[in-house]
């Protein structure tokens, strides 16, 4: 699903055959929830409408289900990002500005699942790339426990989790990227044990010629479901949890919200955060000190 996965095992001999392990568990959810592959389980529902799945699938659709409810409905697999001319993948730059048009339905409570049926309603498509990558951690994290694995980290894509015993206190150090400056740290911060998810609108992001009249307008992977635009306050945003797919979840569903009902939301959910809004406002909490967090710029 095009996301760099990066497993590093520290102090144990011989982890390759547990590392390949988990490549294969990640392997087999590419092949499940990959909407790049036409031969996916994902790709068939959304081309058939109705299809039987996996137990796995449908647990994936519950927790999106629930995450769903409790973020007001901010994070909404059902997003189409066809709307933003965004057809294929960041690597082919393929945006048809004809795709614009495409009828939406974000309706994800009218998506039907009767035992592992799954039916799409009309002008439905579904995307779950937004968990499944943290999914896929958590699995990862539950089989690496599981052969008692102590200290180690997993990076998809730059969201972390850490799971560290050190007898000499060390801490891992996690930086988090400037929104406004490429390649620059804005800021560390001392882990263990947790999992640290960044989202941002700095990153995937693309212009499109509207016409003369018009001109560029400037567009990112993250539309505001309820008004259906990109209409961001937040640039990034940095939550710490020990949850890791709800981490992600979370982080994409804020940044489309308003920052005041991010702030609340979050507190209300009493999840740790470093928000930085467009404007250079930065919002964090009074306990992100515990993670001896060091602002660099």
């Amino acid at each position: 699903m095009w996301t760099d996965i990066t497993i590093t095992i520290f102090l144990k001999d011989n982890p390759d055959q547990d590392i390949e392990n988990i490549f294969s568990i990640f392997y087999s959810l590419e092949l499940e929830f990959s909407r790049f592959l036409s031969d996916s389980s994902l790709s068939k529902l959304n081309t058939h409408r109705t299809l039987e799945v996996s137990d796995r699938f449908i647990d994936v659709l519950k927790k999106s289900k629930k995450i769903h409810t409790d973020t007001n409905w901010y994070f909404n697999p059902l997003i189409n990002l066809k709307q933003l001319w965004y057809s294929s993948d960041f690597y082919l730059n393929n945006f048809k500005q004809e795709d614009a048009d495409t009828e939406v339905n974000l309706d994800f409570d009218t998506l039907e699942i009767i035992w592992n049926k799954v039916s799409l309603q009309p002008w439905q498509n579904i995307d779950l790339w937004g968990i499944v990558k943290w999914f896929a951690v958590d699995i990862a994290k539950e089989y690496l426990d599981n052969k008692w694995y102590k200290d180690y980290i997993i990076d998809a894509w730059g969201d972390i989790y850490t799971s560290w015993s050190n007898e000499n206190w060390w801490k891992i150090i996690v930086g988090i990227d400037s929104p406004f400056i490429k390649d620059l740290i804005f800021a560390t911060l001392e882990l263990e044990n947790k999992a640290i998810a960044t989202s941002g609108i700095y990153k995937r992001k693309w212009n499109i010629n509207l016409g003369s009249e018009i001109g560029n307008k400037e567009y990112n992977h993250i539309i505001n479901p309820i008004s259906e635009i990109n209409n961001n306050e937040i640039i990034s945003i940095t939550l710490i949890s020990d949850n890791c797919y709800l981490v992600d979840a979370y982080a994409t569903a804020c940044i489309a919200m308003w920052t005041k009902q991010t702030l609340s939301f979050l507190d209300k959910n009493q999840i740790d955060w470093i928000i930085i809004c467009t404007d250079k406002t930065i919002h964090t909490t009074e306990w992100m000190k515990k993670y001896n967090i060091q602002f660099i710029i």
